[in-house]
């Protein structure tokens, strides 16, 4: 597949999934996994908590969180790494690993701050809504997704955040031109 099919499959798969099983952390994940052969059913399973803001409260978008678990499965510490006998080792890889991460992560971030303004659920919401929604009230999912939340803006968000983080993961294996 082309640079640009690749971008195109992860954002449409992200998407769909959104739209079809909500989860916009899980959806992002998922998504790269599928496209990057990358394994996780225990990641998919963690990333459940960080949907609506983490837990529903509103506060660091689960979309951006799952562009991060991404990045953090291809790029984060391993357990050898962490638990490596020679203190000297262990802090040099560490500190290899989170400048390497954190990089990416900024320009993760970045993306979301150019587009959205904001990675916080809340703020996204007002962008898109012009107004947040309490995501433990029902009433209140209901006029979300009567202002197409699940049709079109939130897996909008998804579908953008998957595509900005594969974008990221090949430009940091050389892949992208």
């Amino acid at each position: 597949m082309s640079e640009k099919e690749i971008l195109e499959d992860v954002e449409k798969r992200a998407y769909k999934y959104e739209q079809e099983y909500r989860d916009c952390s899980q959806c992002v994940l998922l998504a790269i996994q599928e496209v990057f052969n990358l394994p996780g059913d225990d990641a998919l399973k963690a990333a459940t908590g960080f949907a609506g803001g983490i837990g529903r409260t509103g506060s660091v978008c689960g979309a951006f969180i799952g562009g991060v678990m991404a990045l953090g499965l291809l790029y984060g510490r391993d357990r050898e790494t962490m638990k490596h006998p020679d203190e000297e080792v262990r802090f040099h890889r560490r500190e290899d690993i989170e400048s390497r991460l954190g990089t990416l992560i900024k320009k993760l971030r970045g993306r979301f701050d150019e587009e959205y303004g904001s990675i916080i659920c809340d703020d996204i919401e007002v962008k898109l809504f012009g107004r947040s929604f309490d995501k433990w009230n029902p009433e209140e999912r209901d006029e979300k997704a009567r202002l197409g939340g699940y049709e079109g803006k939130c897996p909008t968000v998804v579908g953008n955040a998957a595509r900005w983080t594969a974008e990221l993961i090949m430009e940091e294996r050389g892949e992208k031109s």
